[in-house]
Parts: C-alpha cells; sequence; structure tokens
C-alpha cells in the first residue's frame, strides 16, 4: 500500500532539510527543534513520521540503496555481455540519476568512505558487478579481486570528481569510466 501524498510530501520535507543541515554539521549536533524550524513542520508531526534523527538519516540511506538497485536491475537484465556499449549506458544512467537526485547524490558524496552508507552502496555494486563477471568466468576469487577494484575505482572517481567541483563534464567522466572499466574487464576475457 502506498504512503498518503501528504505523508510522502512530509517525510520529503524533513529528508531534505536534514540533507540541508547535515551539509554544515554532523548529525549529532543537530536538534529536532532545529530540523522541524527548517522543514517547516511542529515537533510532533516529525514524532508522526520518525522516532529520531538517525531514523530520518536512516531513511535517506535506504531510498539512495533502493534508487540503486532499481538502476543496477535495469543495467543487468539489458546487459547480457559485458560489452563497452553497456558499460557506457551504465555510466549515462548513473549520470541521468545523479541529475535527476542531485540533492540525494551530493549527500552520498559528502559521507565518509568510512560511513555507513558507504559500506551498503559498496556492497551492493560489488554484489552487482559480481554478478556480472562470474557469468564469465568462473574463478571466484579472482572476480572477487576484480568487483573490489572495480567497485572501488568507479566510487573514488566519482567522488573525486565530486571533490574537484565536477571540473570535467558528466559526458567526459562517463567515458573516462567506460573506458577504464572495459579495460579491466578485459583481462577476464
Amino acid at each position: 500500500m502506498s504512503e498518503d501524498r501528504r505523508i510522502r510530501k512530509t517525510k520529503t520535507s524533513i529528508k531534505s532539510s536534514l540533507i540541508d543541515l547535515l551539509k554544515t554539521k554532523p548529525i549529532n549536533q543537530i536538534s529536532v527543534t532545529e530540523l522541524t524550524s527548517k522543514a517547516d513542520i511542529s515537533r510532533k508531526t516529525f514524532y508522526l513520521h520518525y522516532n529520531s534523527i538517525f531514523e530520518a538519516k536512516e531513511d535517506i540511506d535506504n531510498d539512495l540503496i533502493q534508487r540503486l538497485k532499481r538502476l543496477i536491475s535495469t543495467i543487468i537484465s539489458d546487459a547480457h555481455k559485458i560489452e563497452e556499449k553497456n558499460i557506457l549506458l551504465f555510466f549515462k544512467q548513473v549520470d541521468a540519476s545523479i541529475r535527476e537526485h542531485k540533492q540525494l547524490v551530493d549527500y552520498f558524496m559528502m559521507n565518509s568512505r568510512q560511513s555507513s552508507l558507504y559500506s551498503k552502496v559498496k556492497h551492493l555494486l560489488k554484489e552487482s558487478v559480481l554478478e556480472i563477471v562470474n557469468s564469465d568466468s568462473s574463478d571466484a576469487v579472482y572476480n572477487n579481486y576484480l568487483a573490489e577494484f572495480i567497485v572501488n575505482g568507479i566510487l573514488s572517481t566519482y567522488i573525486e570528481w565530486n571533490n574537484r567541483k565536477r571540473d570535467i563534464s558528466d559526458e567526459e567522466l562517463n567515458s573516462l569510466l567506460t573506458r577504464l572499466c572495459a579495460s579491466v574487464v578485459e583481462m577476464i576475457k
């Protein structure tokens, strides 16, 4: 059963406000009063939806993971073979998702590599890469290292790009990541 439109709107306001506040201070320094003021809701309304600020943050994290899962499942079902054109398609779809969900992506990029969100994203990506790589090669140990290398490279490149104020175009980044991933994938063929 889907949520009522008003509930979705309120939760969106809370999460958006929390992301804005997280850009300036750690979560343990954000009060419910500060968050509700920014979201223009009452404390009572906040507590109707969340038990704590940490629970609201977990909801934000889950939103990002669910969006990534949908994106990956689309790519994996469409790409039966690992080819450069399928890799490029993946990065173009990631790029479209980055533009569509800019605030959520910025939130992810500002999280440290030690955060639980980063770990969840990395795990999801690694499992997805392993699913694709294992279909082309049966060497599980080798494939694990290959997936680890690919995922860390992709995530680090996106974070570096974001930290450098996106100093190259989306197209250039897509092309660079495609060439790098295609070169690594050639190793398993």
